[in-house]
């Protein structure tokens, strides 16, 4: 038997906090979750693994750690918090995707001070 679908309006207000060609990073205040969407993928994180996931990304060494793909183009592989799951970026791709994690940081913060963020008030 078909449920119809019925709109939920209990969902939380996810907060942009930065927006890319292939990503998008959002928040959500009430739940304290961070999602990364990356092309068909999303990714969830608590405060703390965002921030753990954040600083492996900005450690990456890609002159050290690329490899060669069939396309031959050199990539970095990323994993994520699930081992099975790894990012793969050229070294531009990886430079723009720190960028989005940075202006999410601190698109967050101001959300904070201005105590604009729902959930906040």
């Amino acid at each position: 038997m078909l449920v119809p679908y019925e709109e939920k309006t209990d969902m939380c207000k996810t907060l942009v906090l930065s927006t890319g060609k292939h990503t998008a990073i959002t928040h959500c205040p009430c739940c304290k979750v961070y999602y990364i969407w990356h092309n068909n993928l999303v990714l969830n994180f608590t405060q703390h693994d965002f921030n753990n996931f954040k600083h492996i990304i900005d450690h990456a060494a890609f002159d050290e750690t690329s490899l060669p793909f069939p396309d031959k183009e050199e990539r970095i592989l990323l994993r994520t918090p699930n081992e099975d799951i790894s990012f793969a970026f050229t070294y531009p791709e990886l430079e723009s995707f720190k960028e989005l994690l940075n202006e999410a940081i601190y698109m967050k913060e101001v959300y904070e001070l201005m105590g604009t963020a729902p959930g906040t008030r």
